[in-house]
């Protein structure tokens, strides 16, 4: 397995990653961020830091202490309140107040303090009669309680996180990148595995209260996902709409991050941070959706054009699955004050192994086995076709030519008229000897089949380009087409060299095909004298193409190699015919059967 340099990037993104995770998860207690200063006899907040956890769990500058942990801050000497603003302690819980709502604390107290001595100094028959306890009618102002060990409690559990994700990381790069997991997530045998690992290793980060690393938490999440997006944008086969979509990816990536960092003006960071995880998982999961979404167009679908193809039905729930996988892994961040924070990522992953076991991999061996049986019928077909023709140009067609010459020598022009029409009417019938897939799916599946069985003898890739909604031009015309790529392909494997590239358009009235190679060249002017030469594969070429009304060109490539290009425009006149045509045709299925 080679390593393209998107694969490079995303490996030292997540190895950085996770070794910031282990040093957040490794760091001892982190500090409260919040400064106190006595004003007025008060113990009160000074200043907070940013992203530290006194922020980010609500503590505002100007909050009067009225409780640390044991010491109740309020009621203690003025000595003590200085010792504690100056103390360097971990505290653990504060209990606070504006400024405004003291006044109502102290008045508080004051009452509850009478009603202790009153009670103190009441004898048992005439004591409080009233049956409520001591304080229990005394109101006191809305404390903010908070917890300034957060989130030190739950980055210690952290380690799970880390673990699973190396799990994650090295089982799937092995699982894809030997096949085991199917051909159409083998080319993800990198990047998908680093996007759901990216969000494990970024956890212990974000649970570490500290400014850089909460930033760099917000960053590598949304990175780590870029690389599996290009991915599945690149299987869009269109650059055109690849760049557009990298484009709105880029402004995904960017909403993640400003919304992730909310928390730097003062917003809740828990709930800024969900959303920064939600606008993550979009960066793969919306490409990976239109990544499959072509597989179940016109161009995927089976003989009777009714449903997918189930090796394409296959390839698109791999694929949705693949996507979604590191959105649910980005979960874990949103649940990662919780105890099950990996719940619905194993869930996930046993639910994918399952439905892999019982579902996709029967109807990936049914796609399988329809597909071998369709090649080897096609193939006994085109060869059994072939013989025929073959015999028929050989046996009869020869008989023929020596029958029109013994005619034409003894003077009976009238008799050898009719061989030569009966010469031409064998000739039209070899050559209307057509492929079954060729009838039934037309010629864009035809060269997909027809490059499938040249790939092995290529000696290298050969490549088949064509347009998702491509419209059939005339039988006659697809099957020209067939016969020249074919020949190109033949000429391309003999005499040229790999990568060979067929490149495929149809709109029904109008038609293009480009067969390159990358080869040395057709020597200047081939095509023409391909006659007087004896290239007769170059001849028949230019034959069918003046047939059907198609315009020829061969000849050098930009770079190098051979280009055969054939273009075909339907006349006026032809293109009423080919309409009334399918008018005739489609009239003729809707009129009932007898």
């Amino acid at each position: 397995m080679s390593l393209r340099r998107r694969d490079l990037v995303a490996l030292m993104v997540v190895a950085f990653t996770f070794l910031l995770g282990a040093s957040a998860w490794s760091a001892g207690p982190s500090p409260t961020g919040m400064h106190l200063v006595v004003q007025d006899d008060q113990l009160v907040v000074g200043s907070v830091d940013i992203g530290s956890s006194a922020a980010l769990i609500g503590v505002k500058p100007g909050m009067v202490v009225i409780r640390l942990d044991e010491i109740d801050v309020i009621a203690a000497s003025p000595a003590t309140k200085a010792a504690v603003a100056a103390s360097t302690r971990s505290w653990q819980w504060m209990q606070a107040l504006w400024p405004d709502q003291i006044p109502a604390e102290l008045a508080a107290r004051e009452q509850v303090a009478r009603e202790q001595g009153a009670a103190a100094s009441a004898s048992p028959v005439d004591g409080i009669t009233d049956g409520l306890p001591v304080g229990a009618d005394v109101y006191f102002p809305d404390y903010v309680t908070v917890g300034l060990y957060w989130p030190d409690d739950d980055r210690p559990g952290s380690s799970l996180a880390l673990f699973t994700g190396l799990l994650i990381l090295f089982g799937g790069v092995w699982w894809l990148g030997t096949g085991r997991a199917g051909a159409s997530l083998q080319r993800l045998a990198i990047t998908l595995p680093v996007a759901t690992a990216m969000p494990l290793f970024a956890l212990p980060i974000q649970l570490l209260p500290v400014l850089p690393f909460l930033i760099v938490s917000v960053l590598v999440v949304p990175l780590g996902m870029f690389p599996l997006a290009a991915d599945f944008s690149e299987h869009l086969g269109n650059p055109a709409v690849t760049r557009r979509l990298r484009v709105a990816m880029a402004v995904v990536a960017a909403a993640s991050v400003l919304v992730g960092l909310a928390f730097i003006v003062g917003a809740p960071f828990e709930l800024f941070a969900i959303w920064s995880a939600v606008f993550a998982g979009c960066i793969a999961f919306i490409p990976g959706l239109l990544a499959a979404r072509p597989t179940f167009r016109q161009n995927a679908l089976d003989a009777s054009r009714s449903a997918p193809a189930p090796g394409s039905f296959v390839e698109s729930t791999e694929l949705v699955l693949a996507a979604a996988t590191p959105a649910v892994a980005l979960s874990a961040l949103a649940l990662k004050s919780t105890t099950p924070f990996l719940g619905p990522l194993l869930l996930w992953l046993v639910a994918i192994m399952l439905a892999r076991r019982f579902t996709l991999r029967p109807l990936l061996r049914l796609a399988t086995r329809a597909t071998f049986q369709r090649d080897v019928v096609v193939a006994a077909t085109e060869a059994e076709r072939a013989r025929i023709a073959a015999d028929i140009h050989d046996d009869a067609l020869q008989d023929l030519t020596m029958l029109v010459r013994r005619l034409d020598a003894a003077g009976d022009t009238e008799n050898a008229e009719a061989a030569r029409e009966i010469a031409a009417r064998l000739r039209a019938i070899c050559g209307e000897l057509r492929l079954p897939i060729l009838d039934d799916l037309g010629l864009g599946p035809a060269l997909d089949w027809l490059t499938e069985r040249f790939e092995p003898i290529a000696r290298g890739p050969v490549y088949l380009e064509r347009n998702r909604d491509e419209q059939r031009p005339p039988a006659r015309v697809e099957l020209a087409l067939f016969r020249i790529a074919q020949e190109a392909l033949n000429n391309a494997v003999k005499h040229g060299a790999p990568p060979i590239v067929v490149r495929y358009r149809a709109g029904g009235t109008w038609a293009e095909l480009d067969v390159d190679d990358a080869g040395s060249g057709l020597a200047p002017g081939a095509a023409e004298l391909a006659e007087q030469t004896g290239h007769l594969g170059l001849l028949t070429m230019t034959q069918r193409a003046e047939a059907v009304g198609a315009e020829l060109q061969i000849g050098r490539r930009p770079g190098g190699g051979t280009r055969v290009t054939v273009v075909w425009e339907a006349s006026a006149s032809t293109a009423h015919v080919a309409e009334g045509a399918s008018g005739a045709a489609a009239t003729a299925t809707a009129l009932p059967q007898p």
